[in-house]
Formats: C-alpha cells, sequence, structure tokens
C-alpha cells in the first residue's frame, strides 16, 4: 500500500458524537422516543432540533408544569 493511504487509515475520525444538551450521547445509546407527562419530561427545550419546536415546547412546558397531557415524541 503506498503510504499516503496508510496515514489516511491511521488517522480515520472519531466516531460522531451528538449533544442533548444536557450531556453528551455516543451513538450506542442515541434514543429515538422521549416520553413527557405527570410531570417528568426526559427532554428539555435545548432539544428543538431533535424534537421538533412542538416536541421540546411540549417537553418545556411539562418541565415548568403546566398540565401538559402524557405523551411521547419520537426523534
Amino acid at each position: 500500500m503506498p503510504k499516503l493511504i496508510k496515514k489516511r487509515i491511521a488517522k480515520k475520525a472519531p466516531d460522531p458524537v451528538r449533544t442533548n444538551g444536557s450531556s453528551t450521547v455516543t451513538p450506542k445509546s442515541i434514543r429515538y422516543v422521549y416520553s413527557f407527562g405527570d410531570g417528568k419530561a426526559d427532554g428539555n427545550g435545548l432539544m428543538k432540533p431533535l424534537l421538533g419546536g412542538k416536541g421540546s415546547g411540549l417537553h418545556e412546558m411539562t418541565r415548568i408544569g403546566l398540565p401538559v397531557p402524557p405523551g411521547f415524541t419520537g426523534a
């Protein structure tokens, strides 16, 4: 193999990492369903790119104590 190819293989980029606003999520632990209701929410308002505007809004309203029917959003 030419040296140039060996160097590119040796300098492989690290696995992508996504953030959900409060913690770092590795690709193996990505969640697809986030539940909310009864005063508890898995998501937050900072997750708008992942959950969309309505989803992040529902999670944030649940967190601040507004009456929101239980449900779930998906990514």
